[in-house]
């Protein structure tokens, strides 16, 4: 994990629009590294676990991180994927979305993830609140399932929308653009966002950290109530009827954030 944070710390110092294939490869691969290294965890942790006919130390805390690296890397390679797929010639290295906020915010959040974990472990022996194995297990499991999830909800909106989703706002809308209102966008309007917060606020449910927990859901909240009302603002000068139609038929996603 430590390897991991240097790595975030790292993705600032190259610019957005680098689109150099050299590059774009050696991101790639060090994400896949990151995932094949919490796979083979998770399935070396789970082997253990079975064999083991009782485990008298906490037996979620093995599985956090390498769950948490899963989740993540997951995360950035559905993005990059989707780029590569719905929007060739805009791959670039912001296609990760490794810097989705300037000042580097997304990877402070990242690091102090990391290390609110591992400081609770050598001050504390354990992340959070210590649980027996049948509370925690399920929880640890229940957790990681809501991530995952939340994932799986953000990648089909991509997915669905295809060329009409783009990681920044169309100010202008295009000959090509369309309003999407079919797949997982009949049951929200903003699925791609709600699987985000999900997924976000989850993982920090898996690494069993209460302090960026909150700190996640609290900035989490504040960026799409801010984002929100500014697209659908967007998308009703786009559509017109058209969409206040879809929107009264449709929930937001998140609630008390839309005004319409």
């Amino acid at each position: 994990s430590m390897g991991v944070a240097v790595f975030f710390a790292a993705v600032n110092a190259i610019p957005d629009r680098v689109a150099e294939t050299s590059i774009l490869i050696l991101i790639h691969t060090i994400l896949c590294v990151f995932l094949g290294y919490g796979l083979g965890a998770v399935c070396q942790l789970g082997w253990m676990l079975f064999a083991v006919a009782e485990w008298n130390e906490d037996a979620a805390m093995p599985f956090r991180m390498p769950l948490f690296l899963i989740l993540v890397t997951l995360f950035h390679l559905a993005e990059f994927t989707f780029t590569v797929v719905c929007h060739p010639k805009c791959v670039e290295f912001k296609s990760f979305l490794l810097t989705p906020v300037p000042h580097g915010g997304y990877s402070i959040a990242m690091i102090a993830a990391i290390a609110e974990f591992w400081i609770g472990i050598l001050l504390f022996g354990s992340v959070g609140a210590p649980l027996p194995n049948w509370i925690g297990l399920p929880i640890l499991v229940g957790s990681f399932s809501i991530a995952f999830c939340g994932w799986t909800l953000r990648t089909l909106a991509l997915f669905t929308a295809g060329s009409n989703f783009t990681h920044l706002i169309a100010g202008q809308k295009t000959s090509s653009h369309q309003l999407v209102t079919h797949g997982v966008y009949r049951l929200c309007r903003h699925p791609g966002y709600l699987g985000w917060f999900l997924w976000s606020v989850s993982t920090q449910l898996v690494l069993g950290n209460p302090m960026c927990l909150a700190a996640y859901v609290l900035v989490s909240w504040k960026f799409f109530a801010g984002r929100i009302p500014g697209e659908e603002a967007l998308l009703i000068s786009f559509f017109g009827e058209e969409y206040e139609k879809y929107a009264r038929a449709v929930p937001c996603g998140l609630p008390w954030m839309s005004r319409l």
